[in-house]
């Protein structure tokens, strides 16, 4: 080929990576600082120290920071924080000036895991900005620089989920024993008597008394309202009603941590049980409290689900009596934005099939999966090993050290408490990346089948299905719901899940192949989005594990009663 025609392809069909590593060349870099906590915040040192620690570090390299977010308590749990959001913002508005986020630890920075992967590779690939842990800083410009990091970010995580099991084991415990260790509902307060928490009456409790004989009397929430306020208690009708259907004012815990179980608590009851159950109109041995709520309506199983696209609201739903019509319209007033639910079905199930599969791909399908997969893993798998192999080097340093001290006498005391304590440390921080790198799935095969079988049936299922099937089914196809464009008589879809996605791309580069268009010589690899889809999510390969397991252990549930 000669060069001129090469030129010549190069400029009308040549394709660069959306998923390049970018890095901006730029000494102005921003910083983030945070506590956990409010009581962290106030009575240590740890937001000066952090400060401290990044100044010194962008001092050392030249770089200069031009703005600070942070300096306050904010959780990692979650990445909706207000200085977290206003700095990403800030990013997002400094394309081509920043080059860098310094943090403390890759901790401050977020412990969300595949959120927070997926929020440094953006900043990375669309904007060429890093983010660095002054502490463990880590080369992000090159692929094995930016897996340590999302090891690290995943190691956040799995830290977090770790205190939060030993915080919920002790709560539950707690919680079993009768104990209320949250704020107290309202007629309460939590008080200290000789050290010891308590929950007590308080005026506002006492008052509200008289209410419960009320209501037995037969008066109406209304009447009590006024009632009450004669003797100084200013309610409403929501906190009311609130009150008396809560268990917890008869003396009973009833609370999500027991799993659905209820025990006596150690608080003054407010009301007898008897009282209780009588005015919610049940008997002393049942376990549910209060008048039930329908809150499901099989004729409008995308009712919130969708999102107003003048607006941003989310759609209830209403039926027409006379016509015995179901209607999805938007909740803002005034918007007037309403569509028939048949239609509203109609063009669902329309979008729902562009990601239904033939039964004939299934199996070139699930090879092609597995192939990924293996792909997309196989350098964890070789730090795997590497881990592995460095970590029985180092049991063997631990047994040969212990035998040189303890049996030969070797070496003293002060040497061996070095030594050991250098064996130790590398230990731990090798079964720390273990298990920050492990990866794996069960039965892979199986399961890859069973989801490429959820997009084989994907349209019949949530056609057929109950309407929690239906609302399970459409949360896992569009995570985020999905947007009415009233204007176009449409559906946008925000945010795919990238493993179903990645299914229906593959099926129609197979469709391709069988008609003989070979996708490579239209410009297309087999990650490409397929025409007429709205894009999924971009995440790199090596997360596509990660996101395929929330797609595998689906179908389990939703093949279970359902008859197709």
């Amino acid at each position: 080929m000669n060069t001129q025609l090469q030129a010549e392809l190069n400029h009308k069909f040549g394709r660069t990576s959306k998923t390049k590593i970018k890095k901006v060349d730029s000494k102005m870099v921003i910083k983030y600082t945070r506590v956990s906590g409010k009581k962290q915040f106030d009575t240590n040192e740890s937001i000066d120290n952090q400060n401290k620690t990044i100044n010194e570090f962008a001092n050392r390299y030249n770089l200069e920071i031009v703005a600070s977010f942070g300096d306050t308590y904010e959780s990692a749990k979650t990445d909706e924080r207000k200085e977290f959001k206003r700095m990403i913002e800030f990013c997002k508005r400094s394309r081509g000036r920043i080059s860098t986020i310094l943090v403390y630890k890759m901790t401050r920075f977020s412990r969300t895991g595949g959120k927070a992967i997926s929020i440094a590779d953006e900043l990375r690939t669309k904007y060429g900005i890093h983010i660095i842990a002054v502490t463990e800083p880590i080369d992000t410009s090159n692929s094995n620089g930016v897996l340590f990091q999302e090891m690290q970010l995943i190691f956040a995580k799995w830290d977090n989920v770790q205190r939060q099991q030993v915080t919920h084991a002790g709560l539950k415990s707690k919680y079993e024993q009768g104990e209320w260790c949250i704020a107290a509902p309202i007629g309460y307060d939590k008080i200290k008597i000789n050290g010891e928490s308590k929950i007590v009456l308080n005026d506002y409790g006492k008052k509200f008394r008289k209410a419960w004989e009320w209501k037995l009397q037969g008066y109406s929430n209304e009447q009590i309202i006024e009632m009450l306020a004669k003797i100084g208690i200013k309610t409403y009708k929501q906190r009311i009603f609130k009150i008396f259907k809560n268990p917890f004012y008869c003396g009973l815990i009833s609370h999500g941590i027991l799993d659905g179980k209820v025990v006596q608590g150690k608080h003054e009851p407010m009301v007898s049980k008897e009282d209780f159950f009588k005015i919610n109109e049940i008997r002393l041995a049942s376990t549910k409290y209060g008048v039930s709520h329908k809150t499901q309506n099989e004729g409008v199983p995308l009712k919130v689900f969708i999102e107003c696209g003048d607006c941003g609201n989310p759609f209830t739903g209403y039926i027409v009596k006379a016509k015995q019509l179901y209607y999805y319209k938007c909740r803002r007033v005034g918007c007037k934005c309403n569509k028939s639910a048949k239609e509203m079905h109609k063009l669902f199930l329309d979008v729902l099939g562009q990601y239904q599969i033939k039964e004939a791909l299934i199996e070139p399908l699930v090879w092609q999966l597995e192939h990924d997969y293996h792909e997309s893993t196989k350098e964890a798998s070789e730090r795997e090993l590497s881990l592995n192999k460095r970590l029985e080097e180092v049991n063997a340093g631990i047994q040969n050290l212990e035998e040189k001290y303890y049996v030969n006498s070797e070496m003293t005391r002060e040497v061996f408490d070095r030594l050991m304590n250098k064996l130790l440390g590398d230990k731990q921080e090798n079964v720390r990346l273990l298990t920050a790198s492990a990866i794996q799935i069960s039965n892979l095969c199986e399961s890859l089948h069973e989801v490429a079988q959820l997009c084989l049936k994907i349209t019949k299922l949530w056609l057929k299905g109950s309407i929690n099937l239906k609302e399970k089914l459409q949360k896992l196809v569009f995570p985020e719901g999905i947007v009415y464009d009233r204007k176009n008589g449409a559906f946008r879809t925000p945010k795919i899940n990238s493993v179903i996605a990645k299914i229906a791309r593959l099926s129609g580069d197979l469709l391709l192949n069988e008609k003989g268009l070979n996708p490579f010589l239209l410009g297309q690899s087999l990650s490409a989005v397929r025409a007429g889809f709205e894009p999924a999510v971009r995440l790199p390969v090596r997360q596509f594990s990660k996101l395929f397991l929330s797609a595998s252990q689906a179908p389990h549930h939703f093949f279970n009663g359902t008859q197709i």
